[in-house]
């Protein structure tokens, strides 16, 4: 715990001198600050590295939805960042459209468009399913 180093009120005696600081090193005089302990540089620095792991790991994803997007061309199925999904007629620098329906094409900005990649886990998730309905089903007849 640290107290501030005050100088004596009128009138009254000066304070005894100041026990020895931790470490038995004395305290500084004329209320100089005591130094930090060794490991406070470390702990403050923590965060701005955590936040440095962040920032780059963003930019490396920025980086990969950029290039995916790139590589899109007319006639590829995509999806939007609002979740419809539908075919690329035609795309720019800016804008992308989409056929989203018979008849029906929409403009959306191309830095929203991304490949749609049918889902293994939600094919995989359908077939476990219909297999525990067949054992069920099965299990019912005996």
């Amino acid at each position: 715990m640290a107290f501030q180093n005050l100088p004596p009120k009128n009138g009254t005696e000066a304070p005894a001198p100041a026990a020895p600081a931790q470490g038995g090193v004395a305290a500084p005089a004329g209320g100089a600050a005591p130094a930090q302990p060794p490991g406070m540089g470390m702990s403050m620095l923590l965060p701005f590295a955590l936040m440095a792991v962040f920032l780059f790991m963003s930019f490396r994803k920025q980086k990969k939805e950029t290039e995916a997007r790139k590589g899109l061309k007319k006639g590829d199925k995509v999806v939007s960042q609002s979740g419809l999904i539908g075919e690329l007629t035609e795309v720019d620098e800016k804008v992308a459209k989409l056929k989203i329906a018979p008849g029906v094409v929409i403009s959306v900005l191309a830095s929203s468009v991304g490949p749609f990649v049918e889902a293994a886990a939600a094919s995989d998730a359908a077939d476990k399913l219909s297999d525990l309905k067949e054992a069920k089903a099965s299990e019912a007849k005996k």
